[in-house]
């Protein structure tokens, strides 16, 4: 199997870990031959641990893209740097794998987009949640019509921060930084459990007094999907009652002839009313597909290079992810319902992501 020499930028935060557990997990299959980060001590240690040589460890990305030959990059930044950093990949002809959001925007999200089209690079997003195995199996039991069609979908993400986690005390000042980078996962979870793109969406976003935040870390969605399916969305950074944060969130999804959950303990329930106050609780087997979470999508990436076709990851695709959040910022700046579906005619783009362009459209009741 050929190595992919890929260049890292950023190797700090959310870096470290790919830096720890990811790179090192494909080992036999990427080759890290030039790192990037702002910091010395952060790029010597991952260095180090990544065996790169000094002589390719740079605080300037200028200075990387300009010295290192690879095949692709790797952005684990900021999203505010991601269009000079795409800007010098493309001027290297490397496709990206880029951890979410595309970027800081919805504009620079289709600037972004419209590069790669230009230059026929290819660029993944790290949108890991659809591949997680608590999902997988959700997900099947959906298509398999178990439980008949969907009638709505509600998530829920709740956890108790302070200013001292979150991932880094600066995301209290961003503003609706817990949309574009933290709910950003929940939206692209709604399209894929839903099956569809974001038609309309509509919220609330606010600051209880005894926050920690400078920006509001509470929020309430409804989200219209073009397929009729109905989805509500629970946002809390303030909890203080059940947990539900990364990878223990709550869905549940009202069908035809029961409901299917999941929540904090992983397990993924089916529950089904017999009538007379009865109900039927079924615990189901959980799938163990490997690869799962984020090295699925790194492997799915890395297939693509390889000639396979573009995973759903591709920036093709989740830019109707961005399409949903960013709308879901417009909501909560204007208090009103704003219309995905328009948002994305007015850039171009073709109507649905090409995994639900051949979906039907629901035939509304009164």
């Amino acid at each position: 199997m050929v190595r992919q020499r890929a260049i890292l930028v950023g190797a700090g935060g959310f870096g470290s870990v790919w830096v720890s557990q990811f790179l090192p997990a494909f080992s036999d299959r990427i080759e890290v031959v030039g790192l990037v980060d702002v910091d010395r001590a952060t790029l010597d240690r991952a260095g180090d641990r990544l065996g790169v040589d000094p002589a390719r460890r740079f605080i300037e990305m200028e200075t990387a893209f300009a010295q290192i030959d690879a095949d692709f990059c790797i952005l684990v930044i900021q999203p505010f740097l991601r269009w000079r950093a795409v800007n010098l990949a493309i001027g290297r002809g490397l496709p990206i794998l880029a951890e979410k959001p595309i970027a800081d925007t919805w504009g620079t999200s289709l600037d972004i987009l419209h590069l790669t089209r230009a230059h026929d690079v290819k660029m993944g997003i790290v949108q890991n949640y659809p591949f997680t195995n608590r999902i997988r199996t959700v997900k099947r039991l959906l298509d398999a019509g178990t439980l008949g069609r969907i009638n709505y979908i509600v998530a829920r993400f709740a956890a108790d921060y302070t200013i001292h986690s979150a991932g880094g005390a600066f995301r209290h000042q961003v503003p609706y930084a817990m949309l574009f980078e933290g709910a950003v996962h929940h939206f692209d979870q709604l399209r894929n459990l839903a099956g569809a793109d974001g038609a309309l969406v509509s919220g609330l976003q606010w600051n209880p007094p005894w926050s920690t935040f400078g920006n509001p870390p509470t929020a309430l969605f409804q989200i219209e999907m073009a397929n009729g399916i109905v989805c509500q969305y629970e946002l809390n950074h303030l909890a203080k009652g059940v947990q539900n944060g990364w990878h223990h969130e709550r869905y549940r999804v009202e069908c035809e002839f029961g409901v299917i959950e999941v929540g904090a303990d992983g397990v993924v329930r089916t529950i089904e009313h017999l009538g007379g106050g009865r109900l039927r609780t079924t615990e189901i087997e959980t799938v163990t597909d490997e690869p799962s979470g984020h090295h699925a999508v790194i492997a799915d990436f890395l297939n693509w290079l390889e000639g396979s076709t573009a995973p759903e990851t591709a920036i093709e695709d989740n830019i109707y992810t961005a399409a949903l959040v960013f709308s879901a910022v417009e909501a909560v700046q204007t208090r009103s319902t704003v219309d995905i579906a328009a948002k994305v005619k007015a850039a171009g783009l073709t109507p649905a992501a090409a995994r639900f362009s051949a979906a039907p459209l629901p035939s509304r009741g009164p």
